[in-house]
Parts: C-alpha cells; structure tokens; sequence
C-alpha cells in the first residue's frame, strides 16, 4: 500500500501533473509554481497591497489560466476565507480588474458599488457582460468571509475533505487520504492570521496563529491541499532606527505575532513598498519614475525570503495599480528602459496592446 501511494506521486509526475499551475508571474515561476502539498506564508503592511497580489498570484491569474484550458490536466479549486473584506467586496474588485485588462477601463469598487457615485449607463452594460464570466467562477472560488477560529476552520477542511475523497487505513500506524479526483488541486487562502478568533483555549494571538499553521500544515500533508496564509509585520519594520538605516525591507522575523507559520511554511514572500519609507530599492529600480504626478505609486518590491525547493532571497520588481488591485512583472531592471517606466505609470504597461488607447 505504501509503495502504490508513492506510485501514483510519480504517475502524476510522470503525466505532467506536478508541474504545478501558474501563478502568472513569469520570473517569479521559474522558483516556484503551485502545486499539491505546499504552504505558502505572504506578508505585508497594511496598505502594502499583499491581498491584491494574493488574489492575484492564487486566485485570478490560475483561474483564467484554468479556463483558458482546452483539455487541463487539472480540476482547480479554490477555498477563500476572506476574514477581512466581505464576499461582496471581494467579488466586485475581481470584475474590477476583470474590466480593466479587457477594456482598458477603470471602474473604481467605490463606484461599482455606488459608495461615492453611480456608473454611467455605458459602465453598468460593460459590467453586465460579465454574469457568465462571475458564475463560471462560483464553480471553482468558494468564499467565505468573516473571521473564524483554527478549531472552525480545521472542521471545515476536514468535511471538505472527506466529501471529495476517503481516509484509508494502511496498517496499525499509518493512514492515507484518497481524493476521489487525483487531478484535482485544491488551494486553501486564509487572509489574514491576525483576525483568527481566539478560543477558551487559545486565549492569545499567539497560541490562536500556532495553532492555526498546525491545522494548515497537517491539511498540506495529509490532504494534499495547497496552502496560502496571509500574515502582518510587526511594528519593528517601522522602527526609527530601521528607517535611519535604510534597513526596512522585510526579514522573516518582521512577521506579526508568531514565527510558527514561516517556520511550517514551504514558501515564504514578502511584499514592499519602498517608497513608503523613502528608501531606495533594493534591486535599484528608478522609484522617482514609478510616480505619477498626483503622487500615486506604482512599484512593489516582492522577496522570496524562503523556499524550500530552491533559491530564495530574490528580489523582483512588480508593477501595481492600486486602483484595481493589479500586478504585472517589470522587466528586469538593466532592461528597463524610459518607456517603460512611462508606461508604468499611464498604466498601458498593464494592458495588452490593443487596449493601451482606451484608458481612463
């Protein structure tokens, strides 16, 4: 029994099932993609646009990979438990972006939702157009929002689970779990630690985080499920002392009130914003270009701290269009040249090239 749980590891392997899906970066792919069986932890500032680049990175670019796919070699789902923004919200800033990279228009969240003005008739039928784009994805995305405590969340995996697959017993120590579709890859995103709900047991932020990334772990491997916790920095980052230094980008011992989740994790990333700091950047991209005349900012610098399948401590330059919650690879920085830092900014860079006249 040991030797056919192995087997099928390497049938996969041998069909192309491991190769992982893209994340849609493509530098970013050459050291790690997604697949089964990893734990991803993402940090950030508040502000700092980490949600967005998760959404992006696990959740919209795999999804528009997946459909795009006349024959996938695999079944993508998606288990979002979105603890800090509502599923509404969620929904509306992913047609959003959604708009933006195939029209070259940009409709605010605030305005979709009429928070500060109603969408002209024009935007409202563009909006319209996307009904079967939104519930094809209700067949792959499941959202939950709200906050939940480990123990919560733990069941809930569990149930899930054991309705798409079975527990086998291998001998008087070892069990196996059988997914009832080997080609299914289940990714399972908690944003973010810091709002998990204690317990009468996990009275601290601390106990309620550890406990949680052993929950995530064990899923990792005993379900084969992909993991991608979303976790805060301390306060440290911000320090005086840092910033006098220019020491302010991101160390593994930045992460907010546990150090647990890094150390279970596969991958670790964290995500930048120099400019926040008046710092230079550390791969020495030309920040004074990547500002618009209004001051909006249009660089992130994303680390992989850890990986524990290859090279780590790499630096790659992210355009980002806050207005839409958007990332797109820059070019390498020797490769950088005046247009593209100018496109960067009047936002063509983000588009393909048949939109760039077209923006608002």
């Amino acid at each position: 029994m040991s030797f056919e749980a192995l087997k099928r590891e390497v049938d996969n392997g041998m069909n192309g099932r491991n190769n992982g899906i893209p994340m849609g970066f493509h530098r970013l792919n050459r050291y790690i993609g997604i697949r089964k069986r990893m734990y991803f932890v993402a940090g950030g500032l508040t502000g700092s646009g980490k949600t967005s680049f998760i959404d992006d990175a696990f959740v919209l670019n795999p999804y528009d990979w997946y459909i795009s796919q006349k024959d996938p070699k695999f079944k993508l789902r998606i288990i979002y438990r979105s603890m800090e923004r509502s599923r509404t919200y969620k929904l509306a800033k992913w047609v959003c972006r959604k708009i933006f990279l195939d029209h070259g228009y940009i409709i605010p969240v605030s305005k979709l939702l009429g928070w500060t003005e109603k969408m002209t008739k024009d935007e409202h039928d563009i909006f319209l157009l996307y009904k079967d784009y939104m519930e094809q994805m209700d067949d792959v995305i499941t959202i939950i929002d709200g906050p939940e405590n480990p123990v919560g969340i733990a069941k809930d995996l569990r149930s899930h689970a054991l309705k798409n697959g079975v527990v086998e017993q291998l001998d008087e120590y070892n069990k196996i779990y059988i997914p009832n579709d080997e080609n299914e890859v289940t990714i399972v995103i908690l944003d973010h630690l810091g709002l998990l709900k204690t317990t009468r047991e996990l009275t601290t932020k601390k106990q309620t985080i550890d406990k949680m990334s052993d929950e995530l772990r064990y899923a990792r491997d005993f379900y084969g499920y992909t993991i991608v916790a979303v976790q805060q920095f301390n306060r440290d980052i911000s320090n005086p002392i840092r910033i006098k230094n220019g020491d302010v980008e991101p160390q593994l011992e930045d992460f907010k009130e546990s150090s647990v989740p890094q150390e279970d994790a596969d991958v670790v990333l964290a995500l930048f914003d120099p400019m926040r700091y008046k710092v230079s950047d550390p791969s020495g991209y030309n920040l004074d270009k990547l500002i618009d005349e209004y001051g909006g900012k249009y660089f992130r610098s994303l680390r992989l701290i850890k990986n524990s399948y290859g090279e780590d401590d790499v630096r790659i330059g992210l355009g980002f269009l806050g207005q839409v919650g958007m990332f797109k690879e820059l070019p390498k920085r020797k490769d950088m040249t005046d247009v593209d830092y100018e496109n960067v900014v009047n936002k063509s860079f983000f588009l393909n090239d048949q939109h760039s006249s077209t923006l608002r």
